[in-house]
């Protein structure tokens, strides 16, 4: 991605967005919008180069600042997600590191999860040795957190709005799940050319609408199979995230 430059108001950059504390008054961090686990080694790569001023200009991962007791505090639950996701992938809790190395690297040294995810009631089911169904029973909480603190920063990002209240709705489902007419509705997105609400004078967002390579269906593409985030604003604040073009997520805040 390409760095944008954000002007919105200063006063709306005031607290942390996911505990309300004063930013001036706490120690802060740069967090990543999305989490960087979720992206390839070689891209989080990049994003680091550009951080330190010797990448190249479209290695820009999205960033927001935040308390860094919140920022630290999300790790757990980030961790968790990146195995459920790999065993998923993989078809296994422990996966042949020839097929699937990262899985398997990841796994292995993430047993503690591994652990946890067979010792919930049916949290396994394989049913023949080596052949399907692999299923799993996560815990659905962690994964919540994951996926709001994610949607929150998106908004936070893209359209200058710190969103400190609850969701109102928060939903995640494997998109294969999905019926025709519900991956229809879920993919379409407003780029908001005919919104009557447009987003902040100053935000990212501004600029994106006015950049047609920048947006594609309303879809913000953070890296091409791995991750991409969209932002509807004309009524609603609601983010939608496809995760490894797996796990389509939707959460929600009423105005």
């Amino acid at each position: 991605m390409r760095e944008i430059e954000d002007f919105t108001d200063d006063r709306l950059k005031a607290w942390c967005i996911h505990c309300g504390a004063e930013i001036a008054n706490i120690e802060s961090n740069l967090d990543h919008v999305p989490t960087k686990s979720l992206l390839t080694k070689t891209l989080r790569k990049r994003g680091a180069d550009y951080d330190r001023g010797v990448g190249d200009e479209l290695d820009y991962l999205p960033q927001v600042v935040v308390c860094r007791r919140c920022n630290s505090s999300f790790s757990p639950d980030e961790n968790y997600l990146l195995c459920v996701l790999h065993a998923v992938m993989a078809g296994s809790l422990y996966p042949d590191p020839k097929k699937h190395p990262e899985a398997a690297t990841v796994l292995r040294s993430n047993r503690h999860v591994v652990r946890s995810l067979k010792r919930t009631p049916g949290g396994q089911l394989l049913l023949f040795e080596d052949l399907k169904p692999f299923t799993l029973y996560p815990d659905i909480e962690k994964i919540r957190r994951v996926v709001v603190k994610n949607a929150r920063g998106h908004a936070y990002h893209e359209i200058g709005e710190p969103l400190l209240e609850a969701p109102d709705h928060v939903a995640f489902i494997p998109l294969e799940n999905l019926s025709p007419d519900q991956r229809d509705a879920f993919e379409a997105v407003k780029t908001g050319a005919n919104l009557a609400v447009w987003p902040e004078v100053g935000s990212r967002m501004t600029v994106r609408l006015f950049d047609e390579e920048a947006m594609v269906g309303g879809w913000i593409s953070v890296e091409a199979g791995r991750y991409r985030y969209s932002i509807d604003w004309s009524d609603a604040v609601t983010v939608k995230t496809v995760i490894w073009e797996y796990l389509a997520t939707e959460t929600r805040w009423e105005r």
